[in-house]
Parts: C-alpha cells; structure tokens; sequence
C-alpha cells in the first residue's frame, strides 16, 4: 500500500515540475466593465475580481499600474476590489485599470477593465460675471426688470438646472423670475426712504443624490440696487432727535447745539434757513449754521419739575420756490451743579431740624424702627450730585442701623434697631447719637448731621438667675425640725417688681423641708421621716420667681448624712451548715459569711470575729472579708466522733457606738478514703498452652486493702491485654476464657499476652485502685498452613539481551507459623504471550524456583518474542502431621519492558523532485516514511532535515513542505539530507541524502533606477518639449527581461517614448489650472509575449509647471457696502479688501491696495498691503450721506497687471443719551395694603430719554444684574406703560417691605438704560392668629408637648405653671388663653390674660397619673368652643397642624401614699432533694402603685417554719424554726434556698414574706413549699412553646386546681423531649405536682391524674383552650410493677434463656463468638445507677464488680456503648478484653453483618445484684428498696433489644415521670 502512494506522488511531482498539466486561471465573464459613482466614499468596496482554476489551485488577486494602484486596492484572496482615493466626475469620468489573478504557479494573468464615474449632485452653481450692482431711478414703474443674474452647475441632469429665488432684501419692491433670474421692481422706489438695496439671490439647483441621500445644492450672491434722486422731498434734519446737556453755570453766549438739516433730496441739496418756535427767550439760534446758543442765565432748580430740561421746536426751510419746511424738536437739558447740601426735615415741614427724639422698649427686636421718628434728608442737586450717605456715628451704629443707606436727592429716613441684645434697660436708659449725611460721590463731599435721643423703657426681660446651675446641701439623717440645711438665692436685673423673688421647693419629698420665701433659707420640716437608709438622696427644685411672673429654677441635690443607727445584717439570718471532708485543706467553695450594714461610711465597716464553737482554734475568719479558713487539715479518726462544729460569728461595725450581730456556721466533716489495695506480687510470669480448655485456671493474684469496712472491700478486673481470652473472678483467679474450639490459638492471636489486673476497693466517694502486671506465654502446636505472602506478585523487568544466565528474578517467600514446619516449592505451570495478546510457547526450563522462594530465569528474555509470563507456584509443609494437606499456591507475573535495540529504516522507495520556483511557503512537496520494531519511545520516529533553510520537513508526519522563497537564479539544485532517529536512551538515527531540480519562471518585475521621478517645464513651453527621462531593468532573461513604458492613465498633455522612456510635453500648459502634474509611468515586461504571463512596475512622475505673469489680481465683488457712526473715532476698521492673483507666490502675486477716487478729504486710509481699510478723522458727513471710494489692486509682476473695486461707505445715527427716571424720585417709598388682590397697582413709572424715534423709545424692566432678589418676584412691571402691580397677595407678617430696582432701556444699539430704586411698604391689616412656638426634641427634632408637674394632694388652687407665650404676627395683637380639651371635668382653671394654670381639686396620682391638656390662642376675648350637646362644650382634639393649639401635659408628681400589695396572700412551691444551694425555688411579687423610689419594694423573710412528718407520714403538730433554709432577693422578690435537702425530710415548709417601700409600708403573705419526689409529678405537653405557656401557667394552675381541689404548683416549663431524646422546640412540656389541702400532703400522680380525668368536661376545655397534647380522652393510672408480676416475668426470662442456650448448642458452637462481647458485657458492673435512682447522689451510687472494661460508668454496653470516663478505659484503646474477631464479625452492629431476627432470643443476661451486701441499702428511694428495680429495668431493656437490638440506653426507660 505504501509503495503504490510513493508511485503516485511521484507522478504528481514530475506533472506539476514540468507545467504541463497545470492551466493559469481565467476572469469570469463581465470583469471589463464598471460603472461607480462619483460620491462612492474611501474605502468602500466597489467590485469583486471573479476567476476560474481548472486546476482548483488557490487564486491570488492583485492590482497593477500607477493609477490603478492610487485609485484601488484589492483583497488578494476575496479579489474584493476598495476605493482609495475620493472620485470626482467632473474632472475625470472614466478610467482604464490593470487587474491581475495568479494561480502561484503560472504567470499573473492581466485584464483591463473600463471604470465609468457616474454623476452625483457635488456641486453648487456658480454664479457668472459677479459682482452684480445696477442703477435704477426713483421713478420707475413697476414690472420694470432692472437686472439678470446667471448662474451655471457642472452637474449632469436634473443636478444641473438652476432656479433663483431672492433669499433677502427688501421682497415688498423686488422680486426674481425663478427659470431666467431676471430681477423686477414690484413697487416704485424712494431715494430718501432709501438710496441703496442689497438683494441676496441664491441659485439652487433640482437635487440629486449625494452619499446616499437626496441633497439640494445652492449658492449665493448680492445684487447692488442704487437708486437715483428726483427733487420731491422737504428738508431733512441729520442727527436728530437734538437733545443736549448744557451745565447750569455755562456763560452767556455759549453755543450749545448746531442743528443740521440738509434738501432731503440728496442729489438737489437747496440751501437752508433755521429759525425756533416755542422758546422763551433763553436761547438764540444762528438762521444760516443753526447754531443755538445761551442767550441769559441758566437755573437748574427753577426747572425742577421738567427735570431741568427746555424743549422748544426749530424750523429748517429750504431756500427753494416751493419753500419746503420742516420742524423738529430740540431738548436742552442743564446739568446740575454741585450747589446743594444734605438737609434734614421732620416730617413734611419744610423748617431744617437737626435734634429729634424716640423711646421704644428695652430688648426690642433687631430691624423695628424707632417709633414716633419722622425724620426726611434732601439734596435738591440732581443724579450724582444729589447722591449721599447715611450713616450713624461709632455710638449709634452699636445699637442701630440707618435705611436707606445711599440716597438720590430725597428720602425718608429709618432707624432700626440692630443689636437687641445691647438695648438692655439694666445697662443703659438711654443713647444719643448722630445720623450724618454725606454726598460720597460730588467732589464738594458736603454733610450735615442731626442729633437723636433714644429713650428706653424697662420691661420685664429678666428671670431670676442663680450662680449654680446645681445646689448639693447635707444635713444629718436625724436632725430636729427647722435644723438650717443652706441657703440659696437667685439675683434679678429688673428694677421694681419685676426684680422682686420669692422662693418655693417642688419635686418628690419636698414636704420633708421648708424654704424661707424671701431670704431662700432650706431647713427640715420633718425631721422624724429623714432616713438616710431609706432614701439617702432628695432631688428637688427651687423656684424663684419674679414680680412680673418671669420664672428659673435650680435643681438642688440635698444628701441625707448617715448616723450610726443600723446593726449589721447577716444575709443569712439563722444557721446554716457546710460540709468539708477530712485531710482537705481549704472548703470544696470558700466559707464566707457576709452582713450589711445599711449605715455607710465607717458606720458602715463591719468586722468579723469566731466569738463561739472553736476551742481547738481549727478555724480562723478573716475580719475584713468573712472568709472562714481551716488552720490545718482535719482529720476524722482524730475527732473521736465530733463530726460537726458549731461556730458562732460575729459582725461588729465600726461606729459609735458600735453595733454588732451574729450567726451560727455548722462544718461537718466527712470521712475519707486514703488506703489503696496493694498485690502481694507486683509481676507474675505464667504458661498456658494454646489447647487450654475454658476456665482452665492460669493463675491466682491475691491484694489487701489497710481500710476497713466498705472502704476495704476489693473487686478485681483485667484493666487491659486480655483480648478476652482471659477472666478473673472476684477471688483473684485469671483462667481461659470460653471461646470456641481453639480460644488460644497462638498462631491466630499471638503466642504471649501482657494482663494489667486491678484490685478496685468500694470507698465512698473516690475508689482506690492497686494494679499488677501478668506475663502469660502460650505454647505452640503445628497446625498451621504455609501461606505466600503475597499470594499474587507483579514484576516489570527489562529484556535482557546482554545478561548471564542463569538470573535471578523474584523473590516469592511463604510462612508457617509453626515453629517445626519444612517448607518445599515447585513452579507448577508457565504461560506466555507477546505484545499483541497472541500465546507463545516457551521452554519448560527457562525458569526454576529454590527451596527459600528464590524465581531464577535459565535463557534469554526477548520483549519482541513474549513480553508477557506467567508462572505459578506451590509451597508444601512435608512436617505437618498430615503431609500434603497444608499447602499454598501463589502466581507470579513477569511483564518485560523494551530495550532500544533496533534503528530506524526508511522506506525501500525512492523519491525524486523536480519543483518549480516561487511555491508559496507551506506547499507540500513530499512525505518521507520509516519504521522502528522497537515500543513505545524506542520505536518513536522523529524526522529533521539538513542541507538547506528552503525546505522544512514535520518532524513526526515527515512532510516536507516549503520552508522559504525558492528561486532558480540562486541555484537550480536542491541538495539535503534527511535523519530519522527514534526516541530510545540513547536514541538510535539513520540518515538518507536527496538531490531536486528548480525550474524557472517569469518571477522578476521590471526595476526603475530612481523611486521616482520629477521636472521642471515653463507654461508656455511648446509640443515636443523634453521633460525627462526614466529608465527601468529587469532581471530576467530574453524577452522576460525586455522593458516597455507606458503613461496610465493618458495624459492629453504630456507623452511618454515606450522604449527610450523620454517624457515630453503634448499639449497646452497653464500652471494657473495645475500647478504641478502627477504622472504614472508603466514599465511591462515580455513585450510580445503572453498578456497573463507580464510583469510590471510603475513609477510617480511628478512635472512643475513654471509660472508666467498672465493674471490679473480680482476682487470677489465690485461693490461692498459698509455702514459706520456719524461720530466714529479715528483708526476705526471699516473693511479689509482682498484681491486674488492667480500666478505662483512671488512678484506674480504679489497685491498692493490704494484709494485712487472718492477719498478728497482724507477720511479714509487703506493698508497697501493688508488692504485694510480705516478713519483717518470723523466722517464729517450727516447721517444718511455716502462715501464712493475706487480701490486699486495691482500685482508686482511684468507686465503689471491690475483691477479695482467701488467701496460704499454709509453713515448712520448714534444712540447717545440714557433714559433718565422722572417718577418717583429714587428711594421713594410707596405704601400697599396687605392681602389685596393680585394685580392691585401700586405705582406707575416714567422715564425720558432725549433721543428721538426708537433711540428715545423707552421700556422699563427689573434690573436684571439684581436677579437673585427675591422681591421682584411678587410684582410685575409692563415694560411699556411702566405700571408696576402686585404678582402675589402681600402678607405684611411675612414680609413688610420690598426693595426692587428698576430699569428704563432704550431701542437704540447698543441700548443704553437708566435706573432707580423704589421700596413698597406693605400696611398692616389684622389678619393672623396668634401661634404657639413649637418645642423640639433636642435628639430627634420631632415636636414635643409643653410638660408641667404638680403634686398629688396638694389643694385646690395651687398654681400648676404657665402655657408657654403663643406670639402673634400681627402689630401691638393681644393674646388669649383658653383650654378647649382633655379637661371636660374642669379640674384645671386658665388665666386667659397670663395663661397661668391652676388647680380646682386635690389630685390622687394614683388614681390618674396625668392630664393632656389642649390650650387654645386667639385674640378673640370671648373665644369659646362650640358646644355638640346642650350639658357640655364639645372637647377639641390636639391637631399639630394648628398652631394655635398647645398640648400640655400635666404630670401629678407622688406621695408615698400607697402600700405595697402582694399579687397572692399565699404561694406554694415544691423542691427536690436535688435542688442544690442558691437554686431559685419560685418568685413572690408585690406591687406599690407609687411611682419612682416611692414604688421600690425590698423583700425579706420574716419567719421560716418546718412541718415534719412522724413514721406514719402525719403532720407533727409542732413546727421547728427553719431559719436559713431559705433566703430572697430583697430586690426581686426571689426565693432560693439556703441548704442541701435530703430525702429523709417528708414535710413542708412555711415562710411569711414581706415587702416594704422607702416610706415603710408594707404588706405580707405566706408561702409554702413542699418537698417532693421525682415520680410525684405530672408532665403536661403543650402544642406550644414554652413563653406562651409561661404566659398562662398561672390561669393553667388555677383551673387545675379548681378542678381537682388541691394546690397546683409548676415546677418547671421546658421544650419538650421526644422518647428518642430529641428537642422538639413546636412543643413544651409542663412539670407540675398537686398538694392536698386538707393533709397538706404531695398528691401521688396517679391520684392527681385520677382527679383530672373525672372531669371530663373541663378536660376537653384543656385540651380546645389550652392545646394540650393528648392521644386518649383520660389517661388511666400507671401500676407498679408488683411482686407477683416480677415472679412471672422471670419464669419467661429463664425459659426464653433456656430455649436460646439449646438452640444456639445445636446449630453452631462456633456461632457463640459472636454474642461474645454482649454475653459478657452483660455481666459488667451496671454503673449509671444514679440515672436510674435520681434520688441518689454520686458517692451513693450501686457498684457491683465485673470482669471486664465495661465495668465503667456508662461503659455497660447492653444499656448503651458509651464514651470512657476514666483514664483506665481511655489508656485500654485496642486492648479491650473483648475480641473483635469473636463479637464484631456478625454482630447486628457490623454493617457488612446480614440481618438477624432472631437476634434478640440468642442473647443470656446475668444481673449480680448484691442487695445482701450493698452497705447503703438502706438509702434507695421508697419503691425500690428491694432492688426489683433494677431486674425490672433489665427485662424491660431486653425486651426493647428484641425489637430495637441490644445497646439501648438505659436513660430511655423515663422511670421519672409520667405523660399526660
């Protein structure tokens, strides 16, 4: 198959290096033929090159040629042909490009396809023969055509066609025919209305498409229409309106104005004669110049109200036979001089005043004016002149403020207050100051000055102050009534009255003391209620207040000083007693009696001392802490029986006289356990042969204990090491375990075993332990198999082509655990098979196996033969008692890895080339092959190649492809060499050498000398004029190597010679067309050959054409038109003037500008070379009249060529005078009545301007630089009439005045504007309500009520305070007071007038702890609430949207006037013995409804009694004092207890508790506790959680009790627990007992259950009500387990055990191990008594000896496999005393195990009870005394392992309580 591959390539290789089968591609048809359009954008694709390859080789697309490569670019693989440069049609509409395709093996082929540009609409018409300016007499008709423009587009089509339309200008007397753009008059003209139109005219073509869209193209022009002047006008007045301003102190005689005026015919110009109408007499005027001048003297003043302005008309008559006339209107306005000085006026006199008076009161607030002041400043000068300030003097301006501040000529003056705070009537009655006037603007600065007094009135602005802001006074607890505590006074700044204080005391305990009302002297007022230990601090307040009713306060601290007069307290008030154990050096808890003394300070130091019950001096106390401490270790024997101390204590405080008390402290000491067991032998070595039998005995260990008693009773265990092979019994016996048939057998559990034995005594609490160390050695037996060790082996070796033989390969040992076993082994069979799976057969003896294992190889191993063996083997024990029975096989597998011993070969076929040149890099010429036999890397080939850098070769495929360019000019031969080399270590190589032929193509493109080309040629050179000369080679031979040139694309003015390449000129030049020609010459080789078989090259030829003075310079219009000021300065720019010359840069060019007509009198320049032009001096011409100037523009060249321009210069009015404010003068205040309607007027503004037409028209606004003033946005000004009226309805309490500037404007450009400024007062009308001021949470900003405080059971009339003062916005309002809600009683009177609050009744706090009060404001004297109903006045709710209501709350401070109440006169609890010292037994609660300290209740026990019972369970009839047994919080009324209970109390306890305030009241109930037992409860489920139970237990228990008629007391509310011991916190369990009130005895449960279930309806009422859990209606009574029942039960027990020994006997003895491990365990020591007898404590706990680990707490796994819990069971890790191969290989607890019913009946339980010998029988809780508990929990337990397995916990037995 490979050779048949090779053959073909080769074929394929000779066809392609000859070219004979390979065809060049051709273009598919329509590629000559393009059309595009001209706005086609750069970059957008505009054809796609398409060819044909009957070879299917890849194409490549190009183009060639200068201009086809400036015009396009193309994709080489797509042929997608792109624009690279912008089309435009009108300069060239079609083009001729070279495109190419290549096939990478032919020659490229070429084809010239013809690109047609199409139109787009680009361009815009253009005008013809512009500028355009035509003459037309005033006269003429209309319909007259005056003109035509022309305008031409190069567009094609639709594109082309031009239409005209007058854009601007004057459409009332022109218009333009579109089709022709000839202009018509539509009107007759007026050379005065007019002498010149400007038409704009624009020319629009009929649209065409452009860049995708449909665009319309246009141009614009001006046509010049001058008109010409016929004599039909009256004269005309230039630079009207005439107005002027003269100062008032000009001399006589002075010209003032000229007036102009000219024959309104501009071409005419009849001479005039002026004369005035309307003077009187103070002016003249010249008839011939017009010039007017002052004719007598000037006075400002006397033309005050005209403004100071004359007005007086002129008449100016043409000298003509018609006598034409014209009037104007001249105002004179006289300029003020400087001759006033600021005076002030009172009121509106016309006397000078400069004293004047005011009084307003003290405090008043900033920006009042000062009352009763009417106080005018003029200046009669005018505008700045009349301009001055007011202000007020150092003294002055500290207190006030003076408005306006800047005044026009007159104004009304105010003075404000500006610091309220300074206008104290306490530090200054009155102030004289200055307000001064002065002109700050004038150069005379004249001023003047007034004087006022200001006098101030007091008022009452001053409270009371105190010089603390907290008093702290003392005085002792026991001082005498009127004992002085201090004296404290308040200071008052106001004079009169209104300075006067008295004083009062408010606040809690205020009654306790007095306070002088005058002097502020404190003393005590009842001395007999001060108790320091009561209430040791008084906060109170101290009132001052004034004569006018102004209030402070103070708080006052007042500190009750203690006296010694309370005897310390113990806490605990009677005996109590503690226990400590013999040999201890310190209490389990430290000792310490604690007591209080309710004294401080040393009073209150207390020392404490053992005054009894110490005489052997055993204890000390420490006299600062009270902490008891022993003097040395107690020891019990050395007490000779004393077992208990007495020990009175003492608590001494340190006052004087010292007081003391004491208490008893009872230590009992307790016996320990100090001795440990001790073995007589510490180390026991022993032998047991591994055929022991069971209990064949190993050994006997014997230990003694020095205790005696209980303490020295010892039970043995096996601690660890047995593996449960091994027992001991309680006499010290080790003997062999039961355990099948073998139990010992040495080669399954080892030959020798290390027993840790302890000997456990029975102390109490902690146990003693001795332990010894058994070494047991078992004797061997031979009956054990050999065994391979591993049974299978794999071995991976390496072929061994080079190796001594015989070898040796693997080790395959075997063992026999039999000490006297001989071992012998054979290779029974050897398979073998080679790489491919394929079975080989190979010699019986190429291996062997020796007597140790040893597997030797006898022959060479060849990968490449087999590479896989497999050998199995035997191993015989010929001293085993029965030869050939213990035997093992084992197999070995031997994998041979390769060895690199074999080279690469290629393949037997030779390849040979014969490539052609210029192959694309990454053709494929040829594919190398060679083989390796070796595997994997070793038979890996790797190719490389070397030789040459033209050719690559893949390394793993052996492709060669080409590498890099081939070209036959740089050799025809390629020679290399090829290297296969495999990937062994070292690797092995072979090589193989090629040579191939390279033949040639046309491959090279013709090469210019130069990059490019460029020469110079005049413009005017003639055809056949030699430019230059360009030269191209090419490389190749023959006709390949043969240049032609060639100009692309042709150029009409230039030629190219194509063989010399001589470039010459054609035809016309003009460099002003094309100033530099870009020519493309082509060089093409293979002239005559094949087209598809050139190349070419082509080259930038760039010509410059040389320029010749031949343009003229030109202006872009022959006319332009400017308008200037009749009074523009000199220098001022009027137009810069631009003539373009065509010719290159240079003399040709070169532009200077002159005025050459038009300009006799100077008054313009022009730039020679800018050709700006500019004023030399004002026009001096009237308004209306032209300038004509003629600019020349010439060039520098030879011949000088120029041309020229008209320039219109037209001159027009200046706006020069301002409007000026007439009315009102400036500052003036106008008044307006608040709340008007929108739009009232408030005044009407007047300015005038003395400019005339829209220069002097005049509009007014708002200043717009004063924007941000809010006031203008309340009015609003009619620009035209001036009438300024109100925007909003004005409020005067919102705002009373309003500032706004104003502004008058001109129409005249640039406006000029005038301005002033009004001020609009706003008059008071009453229209507000009085409002109170709303107090704010300091934290939270919300509003907050006004809150007053007066006491309880004070008398009617007391006053309770004032609502806070409501203001009014209103001027000089008076305010009233009226409670309008939350008093419908009338318990509160209001002072209208004041507000003043008081009282109508005594109040009892306790009965109502506050009022909210609603106080209304009004000004109505005779406000009252609208009643809803005939007997009362309807109650007003607080709404905080209404201002004029106030809520006060008005609080009723408190009275110790209430005792506290217990919630119960009698509460019960019970307690368990295991309620340990400090638990909490239940909660008393007592209620004070006074408030603050009054209502703090302290708690204590005032008696505590015992109820005991006799043998018989009856109530003894007299009580023990039980003191100390419980104490209570004093602060919350807890009970806890006082001690440890035992279980041999059967009674009850009796408390009396009471609860008692600060003031010593007090109240008292009983308690009684009962003691019960676990199993005297009932649990009680709820659906609920435990704080909604908690929330009714104490209805629950009420009706609990009503329905069984006993005392219900709840022990304790809990989540319940599910029987799997799990929390279900949806439910709650509720533990309760019942106490029979007649017996005063603890209820069984089942008695109390029997009571509950006989009411059966209130029953289901528990569980609707309360959602009590229940699955029965009733619950029946749960019976004890009876002695006739634990008969029967036993009888089943033994013969369910009996039925199982036989069973398990006849089945399978081997199936005992697996019950192992739970038989024996069973016999384990039932530790965890305690979870089964709650009632017994730790040290009472039933221990009972066992034989194994489990003999722990805990540990016995038939109740439960638990965790160890003590250091002997945590150090017994792995080596328990139960083995795992004997219990854990079918146990149901294994999870590989299969099920087991029949689990349960296999399984024997022994229980040892030792009732006859358990020292502490008697301690077991009644019911359980003769240990029937214990097998009861047994059986049950057993019974649950039938249906659940073994290993319960005994906890699940809940033999504590009872469900309901």
């Amino acid at each position: 198959m490979l050779w048949r591959l090779t053959i073909v390539l080769g074929v394929v290789s000779i066809l392609v290096g000859t070219g004979e089968a390979n065809q060049p591609p051709i273009f598919t048809q329509g590629m000559d033929y393009l059309q595009i359009p001209e706005d086609t954008a750069v970059g957008s694709s505009v054809y796609t090159l398409s060819a044909t390859d009957a070879d299917s080789d890849p194409l490549t697309y190009g183009v060639t040629g200068q201009v086809s490569m400036r015009l396009f670019s193309v994709n080489p693989s797509t042929g997608v042909v792109i624009l690279q440069t912008p089309l435009d049609r009108e300069q060239t509409d079609e083009y001729q490009i070279t495109v190419t395709v290549s096939d990478g093996t032919n020659p490229q082929v070429q084809q010239t396809p013809t690109i047609f540009i199409t139109d787009a609409n680009d361009n815009s018409p253009v005008f013809q023969g512009i500028p355009y300016q035509v003459d037309v007499n005033e006269n003429d008709m209309q319909q007259t055509s005056i003109f035509r423009v022309t305008a031409t587009d190069a567009d094609q089509g639709i594109g082309g066609t031009v239409s005209y339309y007058l854009e601007a200008g004057d459409e009332t007397k022109f218009e333009v025919d579109r089709p022709t753009g000839v202009v018509s008059l539509k009107e007759e003209l007026d050379y005065e209305t007019s002498s010149v139109y400007q038409l704009r005219i624009r020319a629009q073509d009929g649209g065409g498409s452009l860049d995708g869209s449909t665009v319309f193209q246009s141009s614009t022009t001006v046509l010049i229409v001058n008109v010409v002047d016929e004599d039909d006008q009256p004269p005309l007045f230039l630079g009207q309106p005439f107005s002027t301003q003269v100062n008032e102190d000009t001399p006589v005689g002075t010209t003032i104005i000229t007036i102009n005026a000219r024959d309104g015919d501009y071409g005419i110009n009849n001479p005039i004669v002026y004369s005035t109408e309307g003077d009187d007499g103070t002016f003249s005027i010249d008839s011939t110049t017009g010039a007017i001048s002052l004719a007598k003297s000037l006075d400002r003043e006397s033309k005050r109200d005209e403004g100071g302005v004359y007005s007086f008309d002129v008449q100016a008559r043409e000298n003509s036979n018609d006598s034409r006339t014209t009037n104007t209107s001249v105002s004179i306005t006289v300029v003020d001089v400087n001759d006033q000085i600021p005076t002030f006026y009172n009121g509106t006199g016309n006397s000078p005043q400069n004293y004047f008076t005011a009084t307003i009161p003290e405090g008043t607030s900033a920006g009042i004016p000062l009352g009763g002041l009417d106080m005018r400043v003029e200046d009669n000068d005018e505008g700045e002149n009349g301009r001055f300030t007011l202000t007020l003097d150092a003294e002055g301006s500290q207190y006030f403020e003076v408005v306006p501040s800047t005044v026009y000529g007159q104004a009304a003056v105010n003075i404000r207050v500006r610091n309220s705070r300074l206008l104290d009537y306490e530090m200054l009655q009155s102030v004289q100051f200055k307000v001064i006037a002065r002109e700050d603007v004038a150069a005379e600065h004249f001023s003047s000055n007034a004087t006022v007094l200001v006098t101030l009135e007091d008022t009452n602005d001053n409270s009371p102050v105190f010089n603390q802001s907290k008093y702290d006074l003392s005085v002792a607890e026991n001082s005498p009534d009127g004992t002085s505590v201090g004296t404290i006074m308040a200071t008052d700044l106001d004079s009169g009255e209104f300075g006067e204080i008295t004083y009062s005391l408010q606040g809690s305990g205020s009654d306790k003391f007095a306070v002088n009302n005058l002097t502020g002297l404190i003393t005590v007022a009842k001395g007999d209620e001060l108790d320091r230990e009561t209430i040791p601090f008084y906060f109170l307040t101290l009132l001052a207040e004034d004569g006018g009713g102004r209030a402070s306060n103070v708080q006052l601290q007042i500190t009750l000083l203690d006296v010694n007069d309370e005897a310390p307290t113990f806490q605990r008030s009677s005996t109590f007693k503690v226990y400590i154990q013999e040999d201890a050096a310190t209490f389990d808890e430290p000792l310490q009696v604690l007591a209080v003394d309710r004294d401080e300070g040393t009073n209150a130091d207390i020392k404490y001392s053992i005054v009894g019950g110490n005489d052997l001096g055993n204890f000390t106390i420490d006299e600062d802490s009270g902490v008891i401490n022993l003097t040395q270790p107690l020891d019990y024997e050395a007490l000779g029986g004393q077992d208990e101390f007495h020990l009175v204590v003492q608590a001494m405080d340190e006052g004087q006289p010292p007081l003391n008390s004491t208490t008893t402290v009872i230590v009992v000491v307790e016996d320990m356990n100090d001795n440990e067991p001790v073995f007589l032998e510490n180390m026991v070595n022993t032998t047991v042969s591994e055929a022991a039998t069971a209990d064949t005995l190993v050994v006997k260990l014997n230990a003694t204990d020095a205790d005696s008693g209980f303490n020295g009773r010892i039970d043995y265990r096996i601690a660890s090491g047995s593996k449960d092979k091994f027992y001991i019994t309680n006499d010290g016996e080790i003997k062999v375990s039961p355990g099948g048939r073998l139990p010992l057998d040495r080669d399954l559990y080892g030959d020798s075993y290390t027993l840790l034995v302890s000997a456990t005594d029975r102390g109490n609490p902690d146990q003693k332990t001795g332990t010894a160390t058994v070494f047991i050695t078992i004797e061997d037996i031979n009956n054990q198999r050999p065994v391979f060790n591993p049974l299978e082996k794999t071995d991976t070796l390496p072929e061994y082509p080079n190796t001594t033989y015989p070898s040796k390969l693997a080790d395959m040992p075997a063992v026999d655990s039999d000490v006297d076993s001989n071992l012998e082994y054979t290779i029974t069979s050897i398979e073998a098979q080679d790489e491919n799976g394929q079975a080989v057969t190979v010699d019986a003896n190429l291996f062997n196996i020796t007597n140790k294992g040893e597997v030797w190889v006898n022959g060479e191993l060849d990968r490449e033969f087999a590479e896989d063996y497999v050998l199995r083997l035997e191993v015989n024990d010929t001293a085993a008692p029965w030869p050939g029975v213990q035997t093992a096989t084992a197999t070995l597998t031997i994998i041979l890895q390769d060895v690199n011993d074999n080279a690469p070969e290629f393949s037997s076929d030779e390849i040979e080339q014969n490539i052609q040149e210029q192959l694309p890099i990454g053709q494929l010429l040829a594919t190398i092959t060679a083989n390796d036999p070796d595997k994997g890397p070793n038979g890996e080939v790797m190719f490389s190649l070397a030789g040459t850098t033209l050719l690559a070769i893949d390394s793993s495929t052996g492709q060669i492809k080409v590498n890099s360019t081939i070209d036959r000019e740089d050799g025809q031969w390629l020679n290399f060499t090829v290297t296969a080399k495999d990937g062994g270590n070292p690797p092995r190589t072979t090589d193989k050498s090629y040579n191939w032929r390279v033949s040639d193509t046309n491959d090279n493109d013709p090469k210019f000398e130069q990059a490019s080309y460029s020469g110079e040629v005049s413009e005017n050179a003639t055809v056949g004029t030699a430019v230059l000369t360009v030269t191209a080679t090419d490389s190749d031979f023959g006709s390949f190597g043969t240049v032609r040139y060639s100009l692309v694309p042709v150029d009409s003015n230039f030629t190219i010679d194509d063989v010399s390449g001589v470039v010459s000129v054609e035809g016309k030049l003009d460099r002003e067309m094309e100033e530099q020609v870009t020519l493309t010459v082509t060089a093409t080789d293979n002239p005559g050959g094949n087209e598809n078989n050139r190349r070419e090259k082509s080259v930038e030829v760039t010509i410059t054409l040389l320029d010749v003075n031949d343009e003229a310079p030109t202006f872009s219009q022959n006319l332009y038109t400017e308008y200037i000021q009749e009074d523009v300065d000199a220098g001022t720019s009027i137009i810069t003037l631009t003539a373009v010359d065509r010719d290159s840069r240079g003399p040709n060019s070169d532009v200077e500008y002159a005025i050459v007509a038009g300009n006799a009198d100077g008054v313009f320049t022009i730039n020679g070379d800018s050709g700006a032009m500019r004023t030399v001096k004002p026009p001096g011409l009237a308004p209306g009249q032209d300038f004509n100037l003629t600019v020349l523009a010439s060039d520098k060249g030879t011949p000088i060529m120029s041309s020229t321009t008209i320039v219109r210069v037209k001159i027009l009015d200046t706006n020069d005078n301002a409007p000026i404010f007439v009315y009102p003068t400036a500052n003036a205040s106008i008044t307006v009545l608040e709340n008007e309607p929108v739009g009232t007027f408030v005044v009407r503004v007047r300015a005038t301007d003395e400019d005339e037409a829209q220069n002097g028209n005049v509009t007014y606004y708002f200043d717009p630089s004063d924007e941000y003033n809010g006031d203008r946005a309340n009015f609003t000004l009619d620009p035209i009439s001036g009438n300024l009226t109100t925007k909003v309805m004005l409020d005067r309490e919102e705002k009373a005045q309003y500032t706004l500037y104003l502004q008058a404007r001109d129409a005249g450009f640039p406006p000029l504007t005038g301005a002033t400024v009004i001020r609009v007062q706003v008059g008071d009308v009453p229209d507000t309500d009085p409002v109170f001021k709303p107090q704010l949470d300091p934290v939270t900003g919300e509003v907050v009520p006004q809150t007053l405080t007066v006491g309880e059971n004070l008398a009617p009339g007391t006053v309770v305070g004032s609502v806070l003062n409501a203001v009014d916005a209103d001027e000089a309002a008076t305010i009233f007071y009226f409670i309008v809600g939350g008093d419908p009683s009338g318990y509160f009177d209001l002072n209208k007038e004041t507000g003043e609050i008081k009282t109508t009744r005594t109040f009892d706090r306790e009965a109502q702890a506050s009022y909210t009060l609603v106080v209304k404001a009004s000004n109505n004297a005779s406000y009252s609430v609208t009643a809803n109903n005939r007997r009362r006045k309807r109650d007003i709710a607080y709404d905080p949207a209404d201002p004029t209501l106030q809520e006060v709350i008005i609080e009723i401070g408190d009275q110790n006037d209430e005792a506290p109440k217990f919630t119960k006169r009698e509460y019960s609890a019970g307690i368990t013995t295991q309620f340990q010292f400090g638990d909490a037994v239940t909660v008393v609660t007592a209620i004070d409804p006074d408030a603050g300290n009054n209502s703090v209740v302290t708690y204590s026990i005032t008696s505590q009694l015992y109820q005991d019972r006799d043998g018989d369970g009856n109530l003894m009839s007299t009580p023990t004092d039980a003191t100390g047994t419980f104490n209570i919080e004093p602060g919350t009324g807890q009970i806890v207890t006082g001690k440890v209970f035992s279980s041999d109390e059967k009674g009850y306890y009796t408390l009396q508790v009471s609860a008692r305030d600060v003031g010593g009241r007090s109240d008292n109930a009983s308690v009684a506790i009962y003691l019960l037992r676990e199993d005297q409860r009932v649990k009680i489920v709820f659906q609920r959680t435990p704080d909604e139970v908690r929330a009714f237990k104490d209805e629950f228990a009420a009706l609990l009790s009503n329905i069984t008629g006993a005392i219900i007391n709840v022990d304790d509310i809990q989540f319940h627990t599910t029987d799997d011991q799990q929390t279900d916190e949806l439910r709650t369990d509720m533990f309760i007992h019942g106490v029979d009130k007649s017996t005063g005895l603890i209820m069984d449960k089942e008695r109390l259950i029997e009571l509950i279930d006989a009411n059966y309806e209130f029953l289901v009422r528990l569980l609707r009500e309360f959602n009590v859990v229940e699955y029965q209606v009733a619950v029946r009574p749960t019976e004890d387990v009876t002695y006739n029942n634990l008969i029967i039960t036993i009888a089943a027990l033994a013969a369910i055990l009996l039925l199982s020994v036989a069973l398990i006997a006849t089945v399978c003895v081997c199936w005992t191990s697996r019950l192992k491990r739970e038989l024996r365990a069973s016999q384990a020591m039932l530790y965890s008594t305690k979870d089964v007898i709650p009632d017994l404590t730790e040290k009472d706990a039933l221990q009972v000896p066992g034989t194994n680990q489990f003999a722990i707490d805990g540990s016995n796994p038939m109740w439960g496999k638990e965790v160890y819990v003590n250091e002997i069971a945590e150090e017994s890790d792995s080596d328990d005393s139960l083995d795992d191969n004997e219990v854990d290989v079918k146990s149901p607890q294994a999870p590989s195990a299969p099920p087991r019913d029949d689990y349960g009946d296999d399984q024997e339980i022994t229980v040892n009870l030792y009732n006859d010998e358990y020292d502490n029988y008697t301690k077991f809780p009644p019911g359980y005394a003769n240990g029937n508990f214990i097998l009861d929990a047994a059986l049950k337990e057993h019974e649950d392992s039938k249906k659940n397995g073994p290993h319960r916990n005994f906890r699940d037995l809940n033999l504590e309580t009872t469900e309901i």
